[in-house]
């Protein structure tokens, strides 16, 4: 079995897949995960969002989504 790695989804991206790959990583929408990005962008905040989601984007590497279901389990 392996490990779970963060990567981004170019598959599922508005942008570069970040937070497609983020909220795959961490089980969650990745709608919530835009949201927060988003919000981080609008709030007078002293954090570089739009420096962290591209430096993300650079190190990031791409991938797809992890599958939930077991490889033995068949879907009629």
């Amino acid at each position: 079995m392996t490990a779970k790695q963060l990567h981004r989804i170019p598959s599922e991206a508005m942008l570069g897949g970040v937070s497609a790959g983020l909220a795959d990583y961490f089980g969650i929408d990745k709608v919530f995960v835009r949201l927060f990005f988003v919000l981080m962008l609008i709030l007078p905040t002293s954090v570089p969002i739009v420096i962290i989601y591209f430096v993300l984007w650079i190190v990031m590497p791409k991938g797809e989504r992890y599958f939930q279901a077991h490889p033995d389990q068949r879907h009629h």
